[in-house]
Protein backbone atom coordinates (compact mmCIF):
# COMPACT_ATOMS: atom_id res chain seq x y z
CA UNK A 1 0.00 0.00 0.00
CA UNK A 2 1.76 3.41 -0.81
CA UNK A 3 2.09 5.86 1.47
CA UNK A 4 0.49 9.81 0.57
CA UNK A 5 2.99 12.28 0.82
CA UNK A 6 2.13 15.39 -0.10
CA UNK A 7 3.90 18.71 -0.70
CA UNK A 8 1.92 22.04 0.99
CA UNK A 9 3.40 24.56 -1.00
CA UNK A 10 0.31 26.14 -2.27
CA UNK A 11 -0.56 27.35 1.47
CA UNK A 12 3.23 29.14 2.21
CA UNK A 13 3.20 30.72 -1.43
CA UNK A 14 0.39 33.90 -1.72
CA UNK A 15 -0.76 34.68 -5.55
CA UNK A 16 -3.22 36.91 -6.37
CA UNK A 17 -3.68 35.06 -9.92
CA UNK A 18 -3.97 31.31 -10.50
CA UNK A 19 -1.27 29.38 -12.15
CA UNK A 20 -1.48 28.76 -15.60
CA UNK A 21 -0.77 24.98 -14.94
CA UNK A 22 -3.65 24.95 -12.94
CA UNK A 23 -6.82 23.03 -15.00
CA UNK A 24 -10.43 22.79 -13.92
CA UNK A 25 -11.34 19.29 -15.18
CA UNK A 26 -14.31 17.16 -13.97
CA UNK A 27 -13.60 13.94 -12.47
CA UNK A 28 -16.27 11.36 -12.77
CA UNK A 29 -15.44 8.94 -9.94
CA UNK A 30 -15.95 9.85 -5.93
CA UNK A 31 -13.03 9.78 -3.21
CA UNK A 32 -15.23 8.12 -0.62
CA UNK A 33 -17.21 5.34 -1.37
CA UNK A 34 -20.09 6.72 1.01
CA UNK A 35 -20.94 9.75 1.58
CA UNK A 36 -20.12 9.44 5.28
CA UNK A 37 -17.13 8.11 5.14
CA UNK A 38 -14.28 10.21 7.26
CA UNK A 39 -12.13 12.15 5.56
CA UNK A 40 -7.80 11.44 5.66
CA UNK A 41 -6.24 13.73 8.06
CA UNK A 42 -3.24 15.38 7.18
CA UNK A 43 -0.13 14.12 9.85
CA UNK A 44 3.59 14.71 10.56
CA UNK A 45 5.58 12.37 11.24
CA UNK A 46 9.18 13.50 12.49
CA UNK A 47 12.17 12.25 11.83
CA UNK A 48 12.67 9.64 14.74
CA UNK A 49 15.37 10.51 17.55
CA UNK A 50 17.13 7.65 19.42
CA UNK A 51 18.20 7.80 22.93
CA UNK A 52 21.38 6.71 21.93
CA UNK A 53 23.60 9.78 20.10
CA UNK A 54 26.81 7.19 19.02
CA UNK A 55 24.07 4.31 17.41
CA UNK A 56 23.72 4.66 13.62
CA UNK A 57 20.82 6.68 11.95
CA UNK A 58 19.82 3.49 10.22
CA UNK A 59 17.79 2.50 13.05
CA UNK A 60 15.78 5.29 13.71
CA UNK A 61 15.07 5.48 9.80
CA UNK A 62 14.05 1.61 10.18
CA UNK A 63 12.12 2.42 13.00
CA UNK A 64 10.60 5.64 11.27
CA UNK A 65 9.52 3.79 7.69
CA UNK A 66 8.06 0.38 9.43
CA UNK A 67 5.63 3.45 11.56
CA UNK A 68 4.58 5.01 8.27
CA UNK A 69 4.29 1.63 6.45
CA UNK A 70 1.51 0.38 9.16
CA UNK A 71 -0.04 4.24 9.22
CA UNK A 72 -0.42 3.93 5.36
CA UNK A 73 -2.02 0.59 5.70
CA UNK A 74 -4.94 2.03 7.42
CA UNK A 75 -5.70 4.60 4.50
CA UNK A 76 -6.68 7.13 6.84
CA UNK A 77 -3.90 9.71 6.60
CA UNK A 78 -2.39 11.88 4.05
CA UNK A 79 1.35 12.15 5.01
CA UNK A 80 2.94 15.41 4.77
CA UNK A 81 7.07 15.67 4.24
CA UNK A 82 9.12 16.92 6.79
CA UNK A 83 10.77 19.00 4.16
CA UNK A 84 7.75 20.72 3.96
CA UNK A 85 8.15 22.43 6.99
CA UNK A 86 9.33 26.24 6.69
CA UNK A 87 11.95 24.88 9.31
CA UNK A 88 14.41 22.28 10.15
CA UNK A 89 12.26 20.08 12.62
CA UNK A 90 16.19 19.51 14.46
CA UNK A 91 15.87 23.10 15.09
CA UNK A 92 13.09 22.26 17.63
CA UNK A 93 15.24 19.30 19.59
CA UNK A 94 15.60 20.23 23.33
CA UNK A 95 18.09 19.27 25.31
CA UNK A 96 16.46 15.97 26.48
CA UNK A 97 16.74 14.85 22.94
CA UNK A 98 13.01 15.33 22.46
CA UNK A 99 10.94 18.27 20.01
CA UNK A 100 9.36 20.38 21.69
CA UNK A 101 6.53 19.70 20.01
CA UNK A 102 4.41 22.71 21.40
CA UNK A 103 6.67 25.44 19.36
CA UNK A 104 6.14 23.05 15.73
CA UNK A 105 2.06 22.70 16.49
CA UNK A 106 1.51 26.40 15.48
CA UNK A 107 3.59 26.20 12.21
CA UNK A 108 1.76 22.60 11.56
CA UNK A 109 -1.44 23.71 11.82
CA UNK A 110 -0.49 26.63 9.78
CA UNK A 111 -0.16 23.53 6.81
CA UNK A 112 -3.00 22.22 7.60
CA UNK A 113 -2.02 19.23 9.71
CA UNK A 114 -3.90 17.65 12.11
CA UNK A 115 -1.45 16.39 14.14
CA UNK A 116 2.09 15.33 14.96
CA UNK A 117 3.96 11.99 15.81
CA UNK A 118 7.17 12.41 17.32
CA UNK A 119 9.21 8.54 17.64
CA UNK A 120 12.02 7.88 20.26
CA UNK A 121 14.05 4.41 20.33
CA UNK A 122 14.55 3.83 23.57
CA UNK A 123 16.17 1.26 24.05
CA UNK A 124 17.48 -1.92 21.41
CA UNK A 125 19.18 -5.02 22.43
CA UNK A 126 20.66 -7.34 20.17
CA UNK A 127 22.11 -11.14 20.61
CA UNK A 128 23.47 -13.22 18.18
CA UNK A 129 22.25 -17.00 18.55
CA UNK A 130 23.63 -18.65 15.65
CA UNK A 131 25.23 -18.38 12.61
CA UNK A 132 27.29 -20.22 9.73
CA UNK A 133 30.55 -20.30 8.22
CA UNK A 134 31.95 -19.08 5.33
CA UNK A 135 32.48 -15.70 3.84
CA UNK A 136 29.02 -14.59 3.39
CA UNK A 137 27.53 -15.14 6.98
CA UNK A 138 23.79 -15.59 7.62
CA UNK A 139 23.78 -14.95 11.41
CA UNK A 140 20.57 -15.11 13.51
CA UNK A 141 19.74 -13.06 15.90
CA UNK A 142 17.24 -11.94 18.34
CA UNK A 143 16.46 -8.42 18.47
CA UNK A 144 14.49 -6.76 21.43
CA UNK A 145 13.51 -3.05 21.28
CA UNK A 146 11.66 -0.43 22.71
CA UNK A 147 10.21 2.95 21.69
CA UNK A 148 7.65 5.35 22.84
CA UNK A 149 5.17 7.65 20.24
CA UNK A 150 3.89 10.58 21.55
CA UNK A 151 1.09 12.41 18.92
CA UNK A 152 -0.16 15.87 19.75
CA UNK A 153 -2.87 17.99 17.98
CA UNK A 154 -1.72 20.48 16.35
CA UNK A 155 -4.82 22.78 17.10
CA UNK A 156 -4.49 23.30 20.13
CA UNK A 157 -0.90 21.79 21.11
CA UNK A 158 -2.43 19.02 23.42
CA UNK A 159 -0.65 15.61 23.96
CA UNK A 160 -3.44 13.23 22.62
CA UNK A 161 -1.20 9.97 23.03
CA UNK A 162 1.43 8.71 24.88
CA UNK A 163 2.61 4.69 24.19
CA UNK A 164 5.32 2.69 25.30
CA UNK A 165 6.13 -0.26 23.32
CA UNK A 166 8.63 -3.18 23.22
CA UNK A 167 9.16 -5.86 20.61
CA UNK A 168 11.29 -9.09 20.41
CA UNK A 169 12.25 -10.90 17.00
CA UNK A 170 14.28 -13.88 16.15
CA UNK A 171 15.45 -13.38 12.17
CA UNK A 172 18.63 -13.73 10.26
CA UNK A 173 20.68 -11.41 8.32
CA UNK A 174 23.49 -11.70 5.76
CA UNK A 175 26.72 -10.37 7.30
CA UNK A 176 30.14 -10.05 5.62
CA UNK A 177 33.42 -10.80 7.13
CA UNK A 178 34.36 -11.71 11.01
CA UNK A 179 33.66 -8.30 12.66
CA UNK A 180 29.82 -9.00 11.54
CA UNK A 181 29.24 -11.01 14.49
CA UNK A 182 29.53 -8.33 16.94
CA UNK A 183 26.04 -7.72 18.86
CA UNK A 184 26.55 -4.12 18.04
CA UNK A 185 26.63 -4.49 14.39
CA UNK A 186 23.27 -6.71 14.78
CA UNK A 187 21.95 -3.60 17.02
CA UNK A 188 22.27 -1.58 14.04
CA UNK A 189 21.02 -4.11 11.16
CA UNK A 190 17.67 -2.05 9.64
CA UNK A 191 16.08 -5.76 8.69
CA UNK A 192 15.58 -6.66 11.93
CA UNK A 193 15.16 -3.37 13.64
CA UNK A 194 12.29 -3.07 10.78
CA UNK A 195 11.30 -6.74 11.71
CA UNK A 196 11.70 -5.99 15.72
CA UNK A 197 9.97 -2.30 15.56
CA UNK A 198 6.92 -3.85 13.34
CA UNK A 199 6.31 -6.08 16.39
CA UNK A 200 6.67 -3.57 18.91
CA UNK A 201 3.84 -1.40 17.04
CA UNK A 202 1.65 -4.23 15.74
CA UNK A 203 -0.85 -3.48 18.30
CA UNK A 204 -1.10 0.29 19.01
CA UNK A 205 -1.64 1.74 15.73
CA UNK A 206 -5.34 0.90 16.05
CA UNK A 207 -4.95 3.84 19.12
CA UNK A 208 -3.07 6.03 16.97
CA UNK A 209 -6.39 5.88 14.52
CA UNK A 210 -8.83 6.27 17.79
CA UNK A 211 -6.85 8.84 18.97
CA UNK A 212 -6.47 10.71 15.81
CA UNK A 213 -10.15 10.36 14.80
CA UNK A 214 -11.13 12.58 17.72
CA UNK A 215 -9.59 15.26 16.27
CA UNK A 216 -12.15 17.11 13.65
CA UNK A 217 -11.27 17.28 10.25
CA UNK A 218 -9.70 20.79 8.40
CA UNK A 219 -8.43 21.85 5.26
CA UNK A 220 -7.67 25.47 4.70
CA UNK A 221 -7.94 27.85 1.39
CA UNK A 222 -4.91 28.38 -0.31
CA UNK A 223 -6.28 30.64 -3.18
CA UNK A 224 -9.00 32.75 -4.03
CA UNK A 225 -9.70 33.53 -7.92
CA UNK A 226 -13.02 35.04 -8.16
CA UNK A 227 -15.63 32.64 -7.68
CA UNK A 228 -13.04 29.78 -7.39
CA UNK A 229 -11.52 28.68 -4.30
CA UNK A 230 -8.56 26.11 -4.25
CA UNK A 231 -8.19 24.53 -0.81
CA UNK A 232 -5.18 22.28 -0.02
CA UNK A 233 -7.33 18.82 -0.13
CA UNK A 234 -8.29 16.89 -2.54
CA UNK A 235 -9.19 13.22 -3.68
CA UNK A 236 -6.00 12.00 -1.18
CA UNK A 237 -7.67 13.55 1.09
CA UNK A 238 -11.08 11.80 0.59
CA UNK A 239 -12.56 15.45 -1.10
CA UNK A 240 -15.69 14.14 -2.75
CA UNK A 241 -17.19 16.42 -5.84
CA UNK A 242 -20.37 18.21 -4.87
CA UNK A 243 -19.08 17.85 -0.90
CA UNK A 244 -20.47 21.07 0.81
CA UNK A 245 -17.38 23.19 2.61
CA UNK A 246 -18.09 25.63 5.64
CA UNK A 247 -15.33 28.65 5.38
CA UNK A 248 -14.41 30.11 8.44
CA UNK A 249 -11.85 32.93 9.23
CA UNK A 250 -8.22 31.97 10.78
CA UNK A 251 -8.92 32.02 14.63
CA UNK A 252 -6.30 33.62 16.18
CA UNK A 253 -3.61 31.67 18.22
CA UNK A 254 -4.50 31.75 21.71
CA UNK A 255 -1.61 31.34 24.48
CA UNK A 256 -1.02 30.74 28.13
CA UNK A 257 -0.26 34.11 30.03
CA UNK A 258 1.57 33.07 32.76
CA UNK A 259 3.56 29.91 31.08
CA UNK A 260 3.53 30.89 27.21
CA UNK A 261 1.91 27.52 26.15
CA UNK A 262 0.33 27.29 23.28
CA UNK A 263 -3.80 26.78 23.93
CA UNK A 264 -4.86 26.58 20.46
CA UNK A 265 -6.35 28.59 17.64
CA UNK A 266 -9.73 30.43 18.71
CA UNK A 267 -12.42 29.45 16.35
CA UNK A 268 -13.02 32.20 13.85
CA UNK A 269 -15.84 33.76 12.17
CA UNK A 270 -18.12 31.86 9.30
CA UNK A 271 -17.95 33.45 5.93
CA UNK A 272 -20.23 30.99 4.15
CA UNK A 273 -19.83 28.30 1.98
CA UNK A 274 -18.34 26.80 -1.21
CA UNK A 275 -19.05 23.02 -3.25
CA UNK A 276 -15.86 21.08 -4.81
CA UNK A 277 -16.70 20.97 -8.22
CA UNK A 278 -13.14 19.47 -9.43
CA UNK A 279 -9.63 18.08 -8.53
CA UNK A 280 -6.39 19.81 -9.38
CA UNK A 281 -2.52 18.81 -8.13
CA UNK A 282 -1.72 15.89 -5.90
CA UNK A 283 -4.14 16.89 -3.32
CA UNK A 284 -5.87 19.66 -4.31
CA UNK A 285 -9.76 20.28 -5.05
CA UNK A 286 -11.23 23.37 -6.94
CA UNK A 287 -14.82 24.73 -5.77
CA UNK A 288 -17.31 27.06 -6.63
CA UNK A 289 -18.68 29.77 -4.06
CA UNK A 290 -22.24 28.52 -2.39
CA UNK A 291 -22.69 31.36 -0.70
CA UNK A 292 -21.11 34.62 1.46
CA UNK A 293 -18.21 36.06 0.21
CA UNK A 294 -14.62 37.74 1.32
CA UNK A 295 -12.77 33.94 1.48
CA UNK A 296 -9.05 34.62 1.80
CA UNK A 297 -6.20 32.18 1.43
CA UNK A 298 -5.65 30.42 5.23
CA UNK A 299 -9.72 30.75 5.58
CA UNK A 300 -9.99 27.13 7.43
CA UNK A 301 -12.57 24.24 5.18
CA UNK A 302 -14.49 21.64 6.84
CA UNK A 303 -17.13 19.64 6.28
CA UNK A 304 -20.67 21.39 6.00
Amino acid sequence: MPVFLISCGLTSERRSQPSPSIVQKNVSYTARPYADSPLRKRILVLPFIDEKVSRSSAVTNSAREAVIRQLSKTQSFVIVRNSDLPQDPGKFLNENREYDLEKIAPIASSLGISAIIEGKVLEVKAKRIGDQVGLFREVKAKVETKVRLRIMAARNGRIILEDVRSGSVEASTTRVAEYSFSDRYLEEDPKLIRLSIHQAFNGTISNVVRAIDKISWQGLVALVSGERVFINAGRLSGIQIGDILKVTEEGEEVFDPDTGTFLGKAPGRMKGTVEVVSYFGKDGAICLVHSGSGFKENDQVELY
